[in-house]
């Protein structure tokens, strides 16, 4: 019967799923929006992964109900945003083997942060363990955010990794250092350094930057870039009210407040964005950019910068694709891409629980020799 057609629930719902689906559209254009003039987009990039769950549930719902008209909109709705999807979500992947193949280039990226448990002291155990998930992966190049060492003892990382990975070719940028320690970028390499420099950026924390190398592969250049975009900086007691959101107990000042840090972080992230991209535009050789992008695959950052390169997620990932460990909203922010001068072979997330994020690597192949002027 016709009255029938349309219960009361589906009038509730109908809504509901309409807002969703504005909010899922904002969420999938938000990584060709600017936040410097569209900052409440921003936001919905963010969301982007719970959008796409709920709508999920609404679409299995209406065919449940057999209202199809309004699945099938919805189905739309994500089909529009595929890239976006694709970003953030893969159903099949390629993790490769764990010795990698010859003539390929195995890669990695892992912000250890401090070779320490995330809100734990500097603990022996724990570097030593981050050291064994390195030693196992065997990169042939790894850049590190938040890396430290100390001059000399247990904890001279820039040693002990010359040791594990059986190299002298390394280039350390400290972002904050003592006559004791040092923390800041770094990239090892098994290949030659040639060349290597700073792209320090304009605002933020001294901590937020990149550096690069140029490496010697059998004759041909390869640039690596490794990044640190601008983070949140939350402290404990965001951290602590993280927690009690989780238990459904919200308060609106510390909303505010993160609401207010995590913009203060969009903002200043695109502009470090145009920094990179102005670099990257620039380079005559193949190369690659690592790194914590401290951003989600939906967002303005990750969009911009990997929007002409091969995203080794994309190409090869599966699943979320989650590399943060830490207390926030466990989402992917560590990326590896290249230019087209390379071909990705595998990727793989090691879920080691250690750092706040999870080591990521991938194996590749330089598919043609470009000309140098550099």
């Amino acid at each position: 019967m016709a009255n029938k057609k349309y219960n009361l629930l589906d009038k509730i719902l109908l809504p509901i799923a309409i807002i969703l689906v504005i909010a899922l559209i904002m969420g999938t254009v938000a990584g060709n929006m600017d936040p410097r003039q569209h900052p409440v987009i921003a936001f919905f990039g963010l969301a982007y992964p719970y959008f796409l769950f709920l709508h999920i549930i609404f679409i299995a719902w209406w065919c449940i109900s057999k209202k199809w008209i309004f699945a099938l909109a919805s189905i739309l709705v994500i089909a529009y945003g595929y890239k976006t999807l694709r970003a953030t979500f893969s159903i099949s992947g390629d993790q490769g083997p764990i010795v990698k193949t010859e003539n390929s280039i195995r890669m990695m990226t892992y912000n250890v942060h401090n070779f320490k448990l995330y809100g734990g002291e500097n603990d022996e155990s724990v570097k030593e363990k981050i050291l064994q998930v390195i030693n196992e992966q065997s990169p042939d190049i790894i850049c590190f955010q938040e890396f430290y060492t100390r001059y000399k003892g247990d904890f001279d990382t820039i040693d002990s990794l010359k040791t594990i990975l059986k190299t002298k070719h390394f280039y350390f940028v400290p972002t904050n250092k003592n006559d004791y320690e040092a923390i800041g970028l770094a990239i090892f390499s098994k290949f030659p350094i040639k060349h290597s420099g700073k792209i320090p950026f304009v605002e933020g924390f001294p901590g937020n930057m990149s550096i690069y190398t140029d490496l010697d592969i059998k004759g041909q250049t390869l640039r690596v870039y490794n990044v640190h975009f601008q983070s949140i900086s939350f402290e404990k007691q965001d951290y602590e009210y993280l927690d009690k959101v989780k238990e459904m107990n919200t308060q609106l000042q510390p909303s505010k407040r993160i609401l207010r840090m995590l913009k203060s972080a969009f903002l200043k992230r695109s502009s470090q964005v145009d920094e990179m991209k102005k670099e990257m535009d620039n380079c005559k050789t193949p190369y690659l950019i690592a790194g914590d992008f401290n951003d989600t695959p939906a967002s303005y950052v990750v969009t911009q910068i990997t929007e002409k390169l091969n995203n080794a997620f994309i190409k090869k990932g599966a699943g979320f694709g989650t590399t943060y460990n830490g207390k926030f909203p466990n989402f992917q922010i560590d990326y590896i891409a290249t230019s087209k001068d390379l071909e990705v072979l595998n990727y793989k997330i090691e879920k080691a629980k250690l750092s706040d994020h999870f080591p990521v690597r991938s194996d590749l192949k330089l598919i043609s020799k470009t000309a140098e002027t550099k």
